[in-house]
């Protein structure tokens, strides 16, 4: 019996020090100041009228007013006019009525709201301040200003301690460069890094910015952005998993599953990493680069290890591709080492060992260029032991051969060839009424021109001692059907779009 009285005390202790120590823990609400007080049991039981001057504590906080009501029993004050709150030396709240709450030290304030904390302020019309989380709130709309930064939403949240906003609803932070939209933005006002969840948009003079994951460091211009994010500049757009981008030097830089998009000259080129400067243009593609370039009637397709596009003020374009070239379009293929391409004057440049397919004709050289006219191929420049073969059938091929070649192209067929500097031609003669192979003509001369029609050799013009012979198909020794260095290299040709994604060496 004893024993349970003994352990009934120590319950009784317990509970008394528990309730002892909630009521210290709980500060009564002090009067500083006032110019008239009085009890008035009309508005409250202990309730006290203060009038002029008031001026209340609570913990750390002061609170001034010019009327109010302190309600002993509830440990609650209502303030009316002129009415701040003072935390510290860095926080100051002020509006025109206050209630507040000091057994949950929670303030209410209301109409013509500010919140000032150290180099930023928000207004709102209600904001509801926890003391005791150190988290103001409103739901009404604010709009928050620091030295450079004027942030606007629906409903918000700052936390003094971190400094930090949370603005949610409408979301708008407006800056001298740019003016950024979101659903939802944290913002750290001593850091001056905004982080954005959900649609947002950046709009500049320079360009526009879309993501849905992110942030932005107003303060250096440095940024970084995720989730279906891109940035537009101009008739360029720039992809990727993931963008970073510095507003300084007007760079971007995109990862994974990256495109550079150029909506004027219908080009997509994509890849997996891309650094790309706005002013002066330039983008650089590297890791399974896929160009696409769309025309009306057949799209261009190219793979390289590595892509350059430069466009200058008059909106004139450099392209170049390295290492592991090729090119598919439907009636044209081509592969090389590199490749370039200037809109100016509309010439593409192939280096190491390029090899052209084209309506069933190969051309080989140390290095090609290739002229458009109108974007279609108009003819190529082929140095270094040019050779071009066109096939007759499976086993049976027509060669020109020169240290210089012209060939001209009609509807991507080749119908004039000019030969320069040891000139070498095997053609097939066709029987004109069975269309059958009946003898090969070979011809060796300085200079010569070539007249192709229907894909068929139609007439020669040979300068400087021309030296031929025809020999007929069945006295043609298999040794004697090729002109030196011959290869035939159609194994290596992309027969589609996709197969421009892998190279093989040429044996």
């Amino acid at each position: 019996m004893k024993a349970f009285c003994h352990i009934s005390t120590l319950i009784i202790l317990f509970v008394f020090s528990v309730e002892s120590s909630t009521a210290q823990q709980i500060r009564k609400i002090e009067i500083i100041s006032a110019k008239s007080m009085e009890y008035d049991e009309k508005i409250g039981n202990r309730a006290m009228r203060l009038i002029g001057d008031v001026v209340l504590k609570h913990e750390d906080a002061y609170m001034y007013c010019d009327s109010g009501y302190l309600y002993r029993e509830t440990n609650s004050f209502k303030a009316f006019n002129n009415v701040k709150i003072l935390q510290g030396d860095s926080l100051l709240l002020t509006g025109t009525s206050l209630d507040y709450f000091g057994n949950t030290k929670l303030a209410k304030m209301r109409d013509s709201v500010v919140l000032k904390h150290y180099n930023s302020y928000l207004e709102t019309d209600s904001l509801n301040y926890d003391r005791n989380d150190d988290v103001a709130y409103y739901f009404g709309g604010g709009e928050i200003f620091d030295i450079e930064n004027h942030l606007v939403s629906k409903r918000g949240y700052y936390y003094t301690n971190d400094k930090e906003y949370i603005a949610v609803d409408s979301v708008i932070l407006v800056n001298p460069q740019y003016k950024m939209y979101a659903d939802t933005l944290k913002y750290n006002t001593e850091t001056e890094i905004a982080y954005f969840y959900g649609p947002t948009n950046i709009i500049s003079d320079s360009n526009f910015i879309y993501c849905e994951n992110g942030f932005y460091d107003t303060r250096k211009d440095l940024s970084a952005f995720s989730e279906n994010a891109y940035l537009i500049n101009g008739e360029q757009t720039l992809k990727g998993d993931s963008l970073f981008y510095d507003r300084n030097k007007r760079m971007g830089e995109a990862f994974i599953n990256v495109s550079v998009i150029d909506t004027v000259e219908n080009l997509i080129a994509e890849g997996n990493y891309a650094l790309y400067f706005e002013t002066p243009q330039h983008a650089m593609l590297v890791d399974s680069v896929f160009v696409t370039y769309i025309t009306d009637g057949d799209s261009v397709f190219m793979n390289a290890d590595t892509v350059l596009i430069d466009i200058d003020t008059a909106d004139n374009k450099l392209i170049r591709a390295y290492r592991h070239v090729q090119v598919f379009k439907s009636d044209a293929q081509a592969r090389c080492d590199s490749l370039v391409y200037n809109s100016v004057d509309s010439i593409s440049e192939m280096f190491g060992k390029p090899i052209i397919w084209a309506e069933g004709n190969q051309l080989t050289s140390d290095k090609m260029e290739l002229h458009f006219v109108d974007d279609e191929a108009h003819h190529v420049i082929m140095m270094g032991y040019a050779f071009i073969v066109n096939p007759e059938d499976t086993v049976h091929f027509s060669q020109i051969k020169g240290r210089k070649l012209v060939a001209y192209f009609r509807e991507n067929d080749i119908y004039k060839i000019d030969i320069f500097n040891d000139s070498q031609t095997l053609y097939y003669v066709r029987d004109e009424e069975t269309e059958e192979l009946i003898g090969l003509n070979k011809v060796v001369c300085n200079d010569m021109v070539v007249f192709r029609n229907n894909k068929t050799v139609e007439k020669i013009l040979f300068y400087d001692k021309p030296d031929g012979n025809l020999t007929p198909i069945e006295q043609l020794l298999p040794e004697n059907s090729f002109l030196p260095d011959f290869i035939w290299l159609d194994e290596y040709r992309p027969k589609s779009k996709f197969d421009i994604f892998y190279w093989e060496n040429i044996k």
